[in-house]
This record gives structure tokens, sequence and C-alpha cells, in this order.
């Protein structure tokens, strides 16, 4: 469901950091549609896999 993790830099307005971390959680990350603020009328398919793939050179910064 899209906006129900909503992505922002202040954890009273999101749930998910930049990263798609979530606030307070050190190993827990969100990478689809819910970290969207609303659903559009385009189809959200390439934004995911551009968060997606954000996320794992995130992820992969922090294990080298």
């Amino acid at each position: 469901h899209m906006g129900t993790t909503r992505m922002h830099t202040n954890p009273r307005l999101g749930v998910v950091d930049p990263d798609g971390r979530v606030h307070g959680v050190d190993n827990l990350y969100v990478a689809g549609s819910s970290v969207f603020p609303t659903g559009g009328a385009a189809n959200p398919t390439f934004t995911i896999v551009a968060l997606a793939l954000r996320l794992a050179d995130t992820l992969g910064e922090r294990l080298r």
C-alpha cells in the first residue's frame, strides 16, 4: 500500500529515512511503494526498482 511507511528525515513525519532505514531500528529497511508520500496515476515500478538499487548501494557501502 502506497504511503503507509512514508519517507522523511524527521521521525515524527515519516517512518523511514532517505536511505530506507526505519527510524530507531538499526537493521530494518523498506524499499517499496509504501515509502511514497501518496499514490499517483503513473505506474510506480521503475521508481520502486530505483529505490531498491539505491538501497543495495547503501548497504553495499556499509559492508565495506
